[in-house]
């Protein structure tokens, strides 16, 4: 199996099988429980892990930061929740990582952030933990390694990625019915 491209190419080479990376996660899911176990994830407990991308905190004080709107998309109304509902699921002592509005909360710093990955990064590496929809707040959390809690939408709506398989050992993935255990969760981050 090939995990890479030829860039030069533009497509696989010297593979007996490709498939895309965004499709691994459900692939894991599939497999022998031995691989299966390689990726523990539970609801009891939410952990921080090395991630494998690297950004050096910023120097913001530690707070959970908050994302309750998917991209203007298809999806947003089914993905997004009102930042109301976001504040009386988290309180509203947090950093916006919306790009959009503050809603409720704190507002980060006005240095790029909204329109630089990285910089987004380095506040994220100094935040408590993050609670998001699912949408690229989300993948960034997890891909650095930051306590992360993703509010699912209706069970019918969930991609198939977050259904069938666990991305990232920091991230918790939760269903409507499932909201409650956030305040745990939060004071466990």
């Amino acid at each position: 199996m090939c995990f890479s491209n030829d860039l030069a190419e533009g497509m696989a080479t010297q593979s007996d099988y490709w498939i895309g990376s965004m499709s691994l996660p459900y692939y894991i899911s599939l497999m022998h429980p031995i691989v299966k176990s390689l990726f523990p994830v539970t609801k009891d407990k939410i952990v921080g892990s090395e991630g494998y991308l690297h950004a050096l905190p910023s120097n913001i004080p530690p707070k959970i930061g908050v994302n309750w709107e998917a991209s203007k998309q298809t999806l947003y109304y089914i993905k997004s929740i009102d930042y109301r509902h976001m504040a009386e699921l988290v309180g509203d002592d947090a950093y916006s990582l919306n790009p959009n509005s503050d809603g409720l909360f704190h507002p980060l710093p006005n240095d790029g952030w909204k329109k630089n990955w990285v910089q987004t990064a380095s506040h994220m590496k100094a935040m408590k933990g993050i609670v998001t929809v699912d949408t690229g707040t989300a993948h960034l959390a997890g891909a650095l390694g930051v306590k992360t809690i993703v509010l699912l939408p209706k069970e019918e709506f969930v991609c198939w990625r977050w259904k069938n398989a666990r991305w990232y050992d920091s991230v918790v993935c939760l269903r409507p019915s499932e909201y409650d255990q956030i305040p745990d969760l939060i004071r466990r981050m």
